[in-house]
């Protein structure tokens, strides 16, 4: 068999209309959801499991784990969240994204095209925005069934061409599979590609134990949106992204070490939907994650502690929170009211300065015009 140019195109256009249907979808129901997504992420504090449970709350809203991330990082780099709330989140949107896959599990293609046509028609001729985002989420909805329609037609005369044939038996070792899984996803820049494997599968080109090991490589590819994003933020922004990307390394050994240690975990998956290779890759990748966080969640210290290693803590940076900080007032319930009072004036003393350098710098800027003065404090 052959594959002409053309079959290329339709797999990469069934892909590119895939992953834009995710966007639409992603991008409406932020729009429907507005400004509760901020406050409820502004809201997974102090508790850990309460993190874990937004991370997935969110991204399920959103379908986009890398949205949830990228915005984490955005709190973390504006000091509204520090890195063990991060983690936590995180953690929840490594769950939460695999509603996708369990999403795209449904054989909805024959259906798509009216999806889409309905979605379309309250995205652009009803006046009222709310409708309008949900017709976006809709009309997303609709693109990402018929890109999978796409990718599985096109798949059928790429299979059976020699090249893609040698691809796939070089991917039945679970090494390959899974560095494959990760550059992959790190080139697509989505965890959704779970979705185009799953589609490989349906199509009885790739067989389970291959995905499995693709799905674990993914996790960690996923990862590269939010890195990206974090060049833009200062150390304790970047630290985040380094978490996330620490948490799925671990989470790709742990997951190899027990399907490598106890392969029944995968026949127990697998029976879970006998005949359903689609469904048993999504139960596949929402069992994996659940997993890796119940073992993660009570290591996440260690994991905040090795991206501070990696990203490690600056002079200045000690120097910026330690202004922040309470000097004089510390501890006070053992100080006696005459002795605290004093306390809290050393203190307003304290700020006082800091107000007066930092006017003193404003001035400084203004008159000189000069704005390497704006020293970020």
């Amino acid at each position: 068999h052959t594959m002409s140019i053309l079959d290329v195109f339709a797999l990469l256009g069934g892909v590119g209309l895939f992953l834009y249907g995710m966007m639409e979808m992603s991008s409406g129901l932020k729009n429907a959801a507005g400004d509760n997504l901020r406050i409820i992420l502004e809201k997974a504090t102090r508790n850990r499991v309460v993190s874990v449970l937004v991370g997935i709350l969110v991204t399920m809203m959103i379908q986009s784990s890398s949205a949830t991330d990228v915005m984490v990082i955005g709190f973390v780099n504006s000091g509204l969240m520090n890195l063990s709330q991060a983690l936590g989140v995180i953690m929840g949107a490594n769950i939460g994204t695999t509603v996708t896959a369990q999403l795209t599990a449904f054989d909805l293609g024959s259906y798509a095209p009216m999806i889409l046509f309905v979605g379309t028609v309250m995205y652009l001729f009803v006046k009222k925005a709310t409708i309008q985002y949900i017709g976006e989420v809709v009309m997303g909805f609709g693109m990402l069934f018929e890109g999978i329609t796409l990718m599985k037609q096109a798949i059928i005369p790429m299979s059976q061409t020699e090249q893609f044939i040698a691809l796939l038996e070089g991917l039945s070792n679970p090494a390959a599979a899974l560095i494959f899984g990760v550059l992959f996803t790190a080139l697509g820049q989505s965890s959704s590609s779970i979705a185009i494997f799953q589609a490989f599968a349906i199509q009885g080109i790739l067989d389970y134990r291959t995905v499995v090991y693709l799905a674990i490589g993914a996790a960690i590819g996923s990862v590269t949106p939010n890195l990206l994003a974090s060049l833009t933020t200062n150390r304790e922004g970047k630290r985040s992204a380094v978490l996330n990307l620490v948490f799925n390394v671990i989470r790709a050994a742990i997951l190899t070490t027990l399907i490598t240690i106890f392969p029944q975990i995968l026949d127990f998956i697998q029976s879970l939907a006998p005949h359903d290779i689609g469904r048993q890759i999504a139960h596949t990748h929402t069992i994996f994650a659940t997993l890796a966080v119940l073992i993660e969640l009570p290591m996440s210290n260690m994991i905040v502690k090795i991206s501070r290693k990696i990203i490690p803590v600056l002079p200045e940076e000690q120097e910026k929170d330690e202004r922040y900080r309470l000097v004089y007032l510390s501890g006070l319930e053992n100080i006696p009211p005459a002795v605290a009072l004093k306390q809290a004036q050393m203190e307003i003393a304290r700020m006082g300065k800091f107000a007066e350098e930092n006017l003193q710098m404003g001035i400084d800027c203004v008159l000189q015009r000069d704005e390497s003065k704006v020293k970020p404090v």
